[in-house]
């Protein structure tokens, strides 16, 4: 059976078959949810995994629900928030969790005052992961980065800035290098073709072009 659950208040606990769930110390899991304002309902066995869960749902996957962590890992790709418990410490690596989609994790050495901190930061839309398993993701994304493209960005960015070109004048300069003429301009922004006007002279007078081949050369310099 595969349970939908779209209530965003709640939380679905999914457990091993024939589990008396939420024994302790996962009562205690289960109680400090509920005290947080959130639902809670526990459905059994692999086969009960949510499926279309909204984006911002709680899932809590109790580890021990398969020996096939793969398995269990497969199911982030799915909609929902997934948080693992029931966790035993150095079991399991958090960054393969963290990058597979999971939420967070609890341990069962975890305190009350622990678990009670996690699901608060759960709560806030944040990751409940350790410090060190976070910053082992932010480096390996870094060293995953292409450096030169941040630093093209970053004069991208300077420039514009140093350009002074508002919100509009961008949006309008982006219409302008794809070749839209004025009244497409206006139509496409919903504003007037002496607006629009405006908004170019202003463009050509902050970029330092005479005409609107210089100033899509100038784009192309920035935006390339």
């Amino acid at each position: 059976m595969t349970v939908t659950n779209t209530n965003t208040n709640s939380v679905c606990f999914v457990v091993p078959d024939n589990c008396s769930a939420i024994a302790a110390p996962n009562c205690l899991l289960k109680q400090l949810v509920e005290t947080c304002g959130y639902i809670t309902t526990c459905v059994e066995g692999v086969e009960s995994l949510p499926a279309n869960a909204e984006p911002t749902q709680l899932i809590f996957i109790d580890i021990r629900l398969t020996a096939n962590l793969c398995e269990l890992l497969s199911c982030c790709t799915r909609s929902g928030r997934w948080v693992f418990f029931n966790v035993s410490p150095g079991s399991v690596d958090e960054l393969t969790l963290l990058m597979a989609g999971a939420e967070g994790v609890f341990y069962t050495t975890d305190k009350p005052e622990l678990l009670l901190k996690g699901i608060h930061r759960l709560n806030k839309f944040d990751v409940w992961f350790k410090r060190d398993t976070i910053n082992r993701a932010f480096r390996q994304l870094r060293d995953k980065s292409d450096p030169a493209a941040a630093i093209q960005n970053m004069e991208v960015q300077q420039m514009v800035q140093q350009a002074g070109l508002t919100k509009r004048e961008k949006n309008i300069l982006l219409l302008v290098s794809k070749g839209a003429q004025n009244q497409e301009i206006a139509d496409t922004l919903h504003i007037s073709v002496n607006t629009v006007k405006t908004h170019i002279y202003s463009i050509f007078r902050k970029t330092n072009s005479r005409n609107r081949v210089e100033l899509v050369a100038w784009s192309s310099s920035v935006f390339g």
